[in-house]
């Protein structure tokens, strides 16, 4: 046979001051597990023991924000199945908590308690747990109810600056006001203190002293309502107050932003600008300016403008640019759509440049020997660049393309010689190309060399 015992709790709130007469009773009914009953006083009592039931609550007085201390009792007693009688547990101490409480009382020699227990007029929920330790002797036991809470009436009131903002979406709002508790007589007082409003970027912001609140909100209402209302942390189901709120409504102004943006300068000396301009909410086309500053700072210029579907397009744009200086991608916006602006980007490679090419002898015989020689520079001011590829490069005379013909190395002072056997008269060119990513191509002068038969 299982010897341990299993307690059972009466529990019931009265006003502070004192009890009144103990609360109807609860009678068993066809709910009731197998093995259990209640008394003619409402005490659940357990005649097998294993898994703890929950104790019946009898709960008659109610509290409010006008008076929020109460008496919580309870008769605790015991059920033998040894002796299969039940007897008061005495002496026994019983742990009961909520929001902001823990208390521990003990039972007296009848196995009854009595407990004050005060409400500060701000949880979110009256509900108590009640609990009693396993001992070798009897299981645990456990429960708990919900004190009944008088609603007073309430509302909430924003300041004027808060009613309606224009405001950038995404953007963060501080709204304010105060709420009060309105009595019967139309008379308004702040609410208690720690009142909690429904949360914001910060948490759950309570109310002061006086009432009064501040809510910092993130500005990303729907399409179909551009407003935020203003409530208690429950809504509806916020036990101390009736349902109250304000609406603050909302001028909203788009906002639009680069991403995935890119700015580079190539050796060709040509900018290109890569990224999308997204909008929120929605999409659209807009014109977007790619601007230039030699200091990055002042007298910015548009050096194109170019038209984008916001929110989707990637975008590539490329256009001549300059030795060294600023860039940056512009979109004006409109009344409701925010404006947007790249930070501005450096763009900048080492100038190279021919300061010497030439070909002789001229005129030369088909058939002879001639040379090219010149000279390679870069930087400012401009240097010798040594160690440098020169491709060269020949159209004959009556024709629109330039052929590859051969390349020479430039010597530690930037000069440079390549000799060719002389076939017929055209125009020579010599080029460089970047080869380590940080300077610009350069092209020599056209030089026109006559071969005679």
């Amino acid at each position: 046979m299982h010897r341990r015992l299993t307690s059972a709790i009466v529990i019931a709130a009265a006003a502070f001051g004192g009890l009144a007469a103990p609360g109807t009773a609860h009678a068993a009914d066809a709910r009731c597990l197998w093995g259990m009953s209640a008394t003619s006083t409402g005490a659940l009592v357990v005649q097998a023991s294993g898994s703890a039931p929950k104790p019946v609550v009898h709960v008659r007085d109610k509290v409010s924000v006008d008076s929020l201390r109460t008496t919580v009792s309870a008769d605790v007693t015991v059920f033998d199945p040894r002796t299969q009688t039940r007897s008061p547990l005495k002496n026994t101490k019983v742990s009961f908590s909520g929001e902001g409480i823990s208390q521990e009382v003990s039972t007296d020699g009848q196995g009854r308690l009595d407990a004050p227990v005060s409400f500060r007029g701000t949880e979110k929920s009256t509900y108590l747990q009640f609990s009693i330790q396993a001992t070798p002797e009897r299981d645990d036991a456990g429960g708990g109810t919900v004190v009944p809470t008088v609603r007073r009436k309430a509302e909430i009131v924003l300041d004027p600056a808060s009613e309606k903002i224009r405001a950038v979406y995404g953007s963060t709002a501080t709204l304010t006001g105060r709420a009060s508790v309105i009595a019967a007589d139309g008379t308004r007082r702040p609410v208690p203190q720690g009142t909690p409003l429904n949360g914001d970027l910060d948490g759950v912001p309570g109310t002061g002293a006086d009432g009064r609140f501040e809510r910092k909100i993130r500005v990303a209402p729907r399409d179909d309502y551009p407003w935020a209302d203003t409530t208690w942390a429950n809504n509806s189901s916020y036990p101390w107050l009736t349902m109250a709120s304000d609406r603050t409504d909302i001028d909203l102004v788009q906002a639009t932003s680069f991403t995935k943006y890119t700015a580079t300068i190539d050796a060709a000396r040509r900018v290109t600008f890569t990224g999308t301009l997204t909008r929120k909410p929605g999409a659209g086309y807009a014109d977007v300016e790619v601007q230039y500053s030699t200091d990055g700072k002042t007298d910015w210029k548009t050096r194109k403008t170019f038209r984008t579907d916001s929110g989707w397009e990637e975008f590539k744009q490329t256009l001549p640019g300059e030795t060294d200086g600023y860039w940056r991608l512009h979109y004006p916006g409109t009344a409701n759509i925010q404006a947007a602006i790249t930070q501005p980007v450096r763009l900048t490679r080492t100038a190279t440049n021919f300061s010497y090419v030439n070909a002789a002898p001229e005129p030369v015989r088909k058939g002879q020997t001639f040379t090219i020689r010149g000279t390679l520079q870069h930087g400012t001011p401009a240097k010798a660049y040594g160690g440098q590829t020169v491709q060269f490069y020949f159209r004959p005379a009556g024709s629109q393309d330039f052929l590859p013909q051969g390349q020479a190395r430039t010597a530690a002072d930037g000069t440079f010689t390549h000799s060719f056997e002389a076939d017929r008269t055209g125009t020579w060119v010599a080029r460089y190309r970047d080869a380590d990513g940080k300077h610009f191509n350069a092209e020599s002068r056209q030089d026109d060399l006559a071969v005679n038969p």
